[in-house]
């Protein structure tokens, strides 16, 4: 018997498990400061994108104006909105 205690081969296997925490941190990060830089979206951008895109066709087969709807209003969503 020796009198020594041998270390096991392949002591680095934490450092896979260390980058890998590294990745998703920077990953959460990099999301983070997108959502910084765009800001909150909300429901405001898609009704102004449906009401330009009704407008347009409108225009385009000769249809009357839509019926102006207030900020209130138009963040129900229009199979909600008949139900008032």
């Amino acid at each position: 018997m020796c009198a020594h205690q041998e270390k096991p081969q392949g002591g680095y296997h934490m450092t896979g498990v260390a980058w890998c925490m590294l990745v998703m941190g920077v990953s959460l990060a990099i999301i983070f400061l997108l959502w910084m830089w765009f800001g909150y979206i909300g429901p405001r951008f898609s009704d102004e994108v449906m009401l330009e895109q009704q407008r347009i066709l409108r225009e385009q087969y000769g249809f009357p104006p839509a019926e102006q709807l207030t900020k209130e209003e138009a963040e129900i969503p229009p199979s909600l909105r008949a139900l008032k």
